[in-house]
């Protein structure tokens, strides 16, 4: 009888996680701000934990996930946070950077923990993953193609429409085309939509024999909305994914699908470059970037000269004082470095690693570092264990989607804050497998 209504909890609870989880996941690209995000982080951890402890206390043993938790990838994860709480008190707004701790890294670090350890503790998945993604874009992409439609065809009446953005960047209605995802306030950013869109590339680059069809017709239609945002960054990463992917599974995958989703890509590259609309994907002077005059192409505009320079001002900063914290958060950069933000030229480092190296010094690039690599090996012995078996996608899509990820994060820094949550969620649901496969359930539960 106990064990009955033990059963029927954990039945509850894991409905409840999925919903929560569809809901974070869903909600991830609009406007909803951090708070919602938090909440529903708070959501997914909450259940998954109530879901290990019932798991925990139906196997009767509990002492295991101890081995568990000395897993490296834990290992590395402490230290990095670590690292953060020992750069507070060199912030010169410790109050900002503890928030930032908060937000950014505590919030993230403990749903990564939860959620990997509640996955790790079962035999079958409790989480519905790939209904989860799907269902997540299929509303994205109705909402964003849906909106871009109707504000390409009613360009007078336009809703949710950010009009500061729109006198700044809209001219005609090729312009409102490539810029609806920056001027739409409906969706949170072109940092949110291209983070999601990488991990929907990723989750449908893989295509199973059956359904074809329907991932290439997903795929194109998350290239195309990503296309649209003109993030170029985003657009090279998703590039190389999709090549690892096939790479990957290349035994099980057929090549016309892959083929026909490159061929689309470029393309529509190759159509934007070679006319009118080429302005929006490249923005500065190539010839005398080419010739390494760096800064007289910065003066006439465009990222890659701005990045640059960026990029060599930071470096020369942590040269400096290689292993000195300086605290967290970007925004005190621009109030108490403004010599170094005038030189930069851009407000903060806008690569994740220069940006930790920043804040935490060199020892807290090098821990997330080792985050990524411990979760690569992961992923990969999983992989291999699994071919052929159900959840060998998962961990295709894993591998994939680190590569686009880390990629985006090279051009700019969008691994903070609810930013990063979508991250340490997808990571955390493809760590648990793993931990589940690698360390075996008699060596957990």
């Amino acid at each position: 009888m106990v064990h009955e209504r033990l059963r029927q909890s954990i039945s509850t609870t894991e409905k409840a996680l999925n919903i929560s989880a569809f809901l974070f996941l869903t909600l991830m690209p609009f406007g909803i701000g951090p708070t919602a995000r938090y909440v529903l982080s708070f959501l997914v951890a909450l259940f998954s934990a109530l879901l290990l402890k019932r798991h925990c206390a139906c196997a009767g043993e509990t002492t295991k996930l101890k081995s568990l938790l000395l897993h490296p990838l834990f290992i590395a994860l402490l230290l990095w946070n670590l690292f953060a709480i020992v750069s507070i008190p060199f912030s010169p707004e410790p109050g900002y950077s503890t928030r930032v701790y908060l937000s950014e890294f505590f919030i993230n670090s403990s749903l990564f923990v939860i959620v990997s350890l509640c996955l790790a503790t079962t035999g079958d998945c409790p989480l519905r993953w790939e209904k989860v993604l799907i269902f997540a874009n299929s509303i994205f992409l109705i909402c964003y193609l849906g909106m871009m439609l109707t504000w390409l065809l009613f360009p007078k009446n336009l809703f949710f429409a950010d009009q500061e953005l729109i006198k700044r960047f809209v001219s005609d209605r090729m312009d409102m085309f490539f810029e609806f995802g920056r001027t739409c306030s409906l969706f949170h950013g072109i940092h949110h939509t291209s983070l999601f869109l990488g991990l929907m590339i990723a989750f449908w680059s893989v295509f199973p024999v059956k359904k074809v069809i329907l991932n290439l017709l997903f795929l194109t239609a998350n290239l195309f909305t990503l296309f649209t945002t003109t993030r170029r960054g985003a657009i090279i990463a998703c590039l190389l994914g999709l090549l690892l992917s096939y790479k990957l599974s290349a035994r099980k995958t057929p090549t016309v699908p892959i083929a026909i989703s490159l061929f689309i890509v470029v393309a529509i590259l190759g159509t934007a470059l070679c006319s009118g609309i080429g302005k929006h994907f490249v923005r500065e002077d190539w010839r005398l970037i080419s010739k390494g005059k760096i800064d007289e192409a910065r003066q006439l505009g465009g990222s890659i000269p701005l990045r640059i320079t960026t990029y060599r001002e930071f470096v020369k900063e942590i040269a400096k004082h290689p292993f000195l914290p300086r605290g967290l958060g970007k925004k005190f950069i621009k109030e108490h470095w403004q010599q170094l933000v005038q030189k930069a030229g851009l407000q903060h480092g806008h690569n994740t690693f220069l940006n930790q190296a920043f804040y935490l010094g060199i020892q807290g690039a090098l821990a997330l570092m080792a985050v990524i690599i411990v979760q690569w090996r992961l992923f990969w012995a999983a992989l291999k264990r699994q071919k052929g078996a159900r959840e060998e996608k998962l961990f295709v899509v894993a591998l994939v989607f680190l590569i686009i990820y880390w990629t985006i994060n090279m051009f700019t820094d969008a691994f903070r804050h609810d930013s990063a949550s979508l991250y340490w969620f997808f990571t955390a649901v493809a760590t648990g497998r793993a931990l589940w496969i690698t360390k075996g359930a008699k060596q957990t539960f």
